[in-house]
């Protein structure tokens, strides 16, 4: 947008001072004295006729500025083509209107400076900078938010179209419980708090730097660091999923007092390579990238029903993020469709909002986990209870503490097993 701004501004500057050295040179005056014998000899100009070079001015100043920006900034040619022809009309009906009113206005230093600037903005719009606003309109559209477009629109660099590999982060927020609401509420209600989650859920990550890739009743999928490479799309993802939670907490809430009903939902965030760009025929088209991560973070998330998690990460976004996030394991998963049995680990919070307290907690839940998966069942209950927090729910405290007691002598255990081999991997493809 600024550089719009500012090539408008040139253009409107050059052409505003073509057309009044023009002006000052007389090259527009044999046309104003033949129309002003034309409106003489039909009438209009009474016997007095007035000034009106500081109104000619004034048009040329404007005329330029305004078919400059219009050109350059109006993404489609139709569009740009009826606006000018707008502005033409306008400057040139201004002419025998103010005759009737005894004023001499000459329209054509004013045509003449829409007609430059109109052509020096249709040939900037020619270039790539000037054709970028419309091909990120049509690739982009509403995918990203309007400071997010703004940066594109501004960047040294256009975006690479024709095909890319870099690392992005894979962001993924599923619903669950869709059957059981379609059982209990009308389907205009339905609608509505699916709504209500989707643009809840979309509307802030994409004000976070998002890049918004799938968006279904049941699903939210956002890509950071896809639109241009950088260093910090892991961590840009952590801290949205981090600020998302209270927003889904309040959304649950605000779905409990009008529908009487909630949300299941879990996230998941994964962080991987992927080769981008524009996929699909000329008329559907658009701008994404194409890697495992995007199904692993979905599977991820339906984890979160397992562990009754809210957040899960990847370990690759792990080690991305690992001196700015805190988070603790989970378990060992294994994804067939990348042959990888890989930890994964639910977030916590930014490092420097963890407290002291938070830390030792989370170390003693850590060990616990070692001493589960190790066969210690005793010593993993004695962490997981100073890992506990009393008062408060804590899903993958108290999904371990189950899986501990249930290995105890006399206890019926009420977990699935679905062991891959190992007693803590899980296979992915089944969540």
């Amino acid at each position: 947008m600024r550089r719009y701004l500012l090539v408008s501004l040139i253009i409107g500057t050059a052409v505003t001072a073509v057309v009044l050295l023009l002006t000052r040179l007389g090259a527009f005056a044999p046309l104003a004295e033949a129309l002003g014998r034309l409106y003489a000899s039909a009438g209009f100009l009474p016997a007095a006729t007035g000034d009106a070079e500081g109104l000619e001015v004034a048009c040329v100043v404007i005329a330029a500025f305004a078919a400059a920006w219009c050109t350059v900034d109006i993404p489609h040619p139709s569009h740009k083509i009826l606006v000018c022809l707008l502005l033409l009309l306008v400057l040139v009906g201004l002419s025998p209107t103010l005759a009737l009113h005894g004023v001499l206005y000459a329209p054509f230093p004013a045509v003449g400076s829409a007609v430059l600037a109109t052509a020096a903005g249709f040939f900037y719009a020619g270039t790539e900078s000037g054709l970028r606003k419309r091909l990120l309109l049509d690739l982009l559209g509403d995918r990203v938010s309007p400071a997010t477009f703004a940066d594109l629109l501004d960047a040294r660099e256009p975006l690479r179209l024709s095909g890319d590999t870099r690392e992005v982060t894979v962001l993924t927020c599923r619903v669950f419980n869709h059957a059981s609401l379609r059982e209990k509420l009308d389907p205009a209600e339905v609608v509505s708090m699916t709504n209500l989650f989707l643009r809840t859920t979309a509307d802030f990550l994409l004000s976070r730097g998002a890049y918004l890739d799938e968006s279904s009743p049941d699903s939210v999928r956002v890509y950071f660091g896809l639109l241009k490479p950088g260093e910090n799309h892991a961590l840009d993802a952590c801290r949205a999923a981090l600020e998302l939670r209270p927003r889904l907490r309040n959304l649950n809430d605000e779905c409990e007092t009008r529908w009487f009903q909630r949300l299941d939902y879990g996230v998941a965030i994964s962080a991987g390579t992927m080769t981008v760009g524009v996929y699909g025929s000329p008329r559907h088209r658009y701008f994404t990238g194409i890697g495992g991560d995007a199904d692993f973070a979905r599977r991820l998330a339906q984890a979160n029903v397992r562990y009754r998690s809210d957040v899960l990460i990847s370990a690759r976004c792990q080690q991305l993020v690992k001196d700015a996030i805190e988070v603790r394991p989970v378990e060992m998963v294994y994804d067939p469709g990348r042959h990888l049995l890989t930890e994964v680990y639910q977030l916590l919070a930014l490092t420097t909002d963890f407290s002291e307290t938070d830390r030792e907690r989370r170390d003693a839940y850590w060990q616990g986990v070692i001493h589960y998966r190790a066969g210690r069942h005793d010593q993993a209950l004695a962490c997981f209870a100073r890992a506990a927090v009393p008062g408060r729910e804590d899903g993958p405290l108290d999904y371990f503490v189950s899986l501990s007691r249930s290995h105890l002598p006399g206890y019926a255990s009420t977990e699935p097993a679905e062991p891959t081999g190992p007693a803590h991997a899980r296979l992915l493809n089944r969540m």
